[in-house]
């Protein structure tokens, strides 16, 4: 194949210029690849934080109650649906927190802790104490970590609750927990019984979490349960709209940004290939006159093109999975209240990002060679060699 011994031939004449050109798509590449695992890491961790962190459909009270009244046989039905797997039922109230001087509102949650356990993984976000320590009888409460900082406790210390329409209680706080969220700073946790029995309501509850085999069908499953059951049902991606058009309009945003990148060292392939169109003018004239056809002119720069950016594609991979263990290797650490509950940069190195960057490049690269490649398959063919 004479073409492919032609594009060799003219990208070794200019060495230097080449290796710039490779040099740049190579970075490009590895930029991209570095820059796909750090959002498959941050996509990763903020999906199963949003799907993990809670429950997947929330019951709440009929329009116009303040309870959900006879709940276990709505926990019943729930059951028996398809695809469920675990519901707890909790009692929500506002309630004042106080230790010596220091107050603060929360809220504060009954559970049985078993139930909420199954529906949402408390014991995971334990740092001090057991979730499962609100079972033993007894007044006792498990707080936030900013909560408990906040009001300068600890473990085994005595805190009063202040809730309306009962006396101040006294609770001991066997537990606290850290999610990394806002809800570590305003969220409080109890026995469902002792909250019932403080608020005098009876057996009642304000709203039952549910847990199911496939998140994704929590849609569906909460319409059904509002329809057949006349309770306001409501999924975790109806919940977390917010969360959810974040990482759909990050992913724009970062294609965009890709976009700019493979342009940039496009720019690069296109401007070497120039600069061989311009010196290579009289060639290009005589193998015209040889009887070289224009399709075969266009091809040998188009696999100049190819050449350089598929060079630039095996290098920038190589530099963009070391890259990636590199910075993988390093524990670096965010903030968790802005990140989503996330305290450290996360890299997954993904196959698919690897592929996606490469086909992405190439594609790039040839678009790029594509108009100096017209330009030589143009050229008169007298005027090109009378030119030299």
């Amino acid at each position: 194949m004479f073409e492919l011994d032609i594009a060799t031939r003219h990208i070794m004449s200019r060495k230097r210029q080449t290796l710039f050109s490779i040099i740049a798509v190579a970075l490009a590449v590895g930029i991209i690849i570095v820059s796909m695992s750090m959002l498959s890491g941050y996509m990763s961790i903020l999906r199963d934080s949003t799907i993990e962190n809670q429950a997947h459909i929330t019951i709440q009270p009929k329009e116009n109650e303040d309870y959900i009244y006879l709940y276990h046989g709505l926990e019943n039905y729930i059951n028996d649906q398809g695809g469920v797997e675990a519901v707890s039922s909790y009692f929500q109230s506002e309630a004042a927190l106080q230790y010596k001087h220091n107050a603060e509102g929360v809220l504060l949650y009954g559970i049985n802790p078993n139930d909420e356990n199954r529906v949402v993984n408390r014991e995971n976000d334990m740092r001090f104490g057991e979730f499962a320590s609100l079972e033993n009888p007894g007044n006792y409460i498990i707080l936030g970590s900013k909560l408990a900082k906040n009001l300068d406790v600890g473990m085994g210390d005595s805190i009063t609750a202040q809730i309306p329409g009962s006396a101040p209680t006294d609770f001991t706080i066997t537990g606290i927990f850290q999610t990394g969220t806002p809800i570590d700073e305003t969220m409080a946790f109890t026995h469902l019984e002792r909250l019932q029995d403080l608020f005098g309501s009876g057996d009642v509850v304000t709203g039952m979490g549910v847990r199911i085999s496939d998140a994704y069908t929590a849609e569906d499953l909460a319409n059904r349960i509002e329809q057949e059951t006349g309770y306001d049902a409501v999924s975790w991606i109806e919940q977390s709209a917010d969360i959810l058009y974040i990482l759909e309009t990050s992913d724009s945003m970062v294609f965009f940004f890709y976009i700019i990148i493979y342009a940039i060292s496009g720019f690069g392939i296109a401007n070497i290939l120039i600069m061989i169109v311009m010196e290579k003018v009289g060639e290009i004239g005589m193998l015209m006159a040889m009887g070289t056809s224009r399709r075969s002119i266009m091809l040998i720069f188009l696999m100049e093109a190819g050449i350089m950016g598929l060079a630039g594609v095996i290098i920038g991979c190589a530099i963009g999975y070391v890259a990636s263990l590199a910075i993988a290797s390093i524990t670096i650490p965010v903030p968790p209240e802005i990140y989503f509950g996330m305290d450290h940069l996360p890299i997954v190195i993904e196959l698919d990002n690897f592929i996606i960057a490469s086909i992405f490049a190439m594609v790039i690269n040839i678009i790029a060679g594509v108009f100096p490649a017209r330009r030589a398959s143009k050229m008169d063919p007298v005027e090109a060699i009378y030119s030299v």
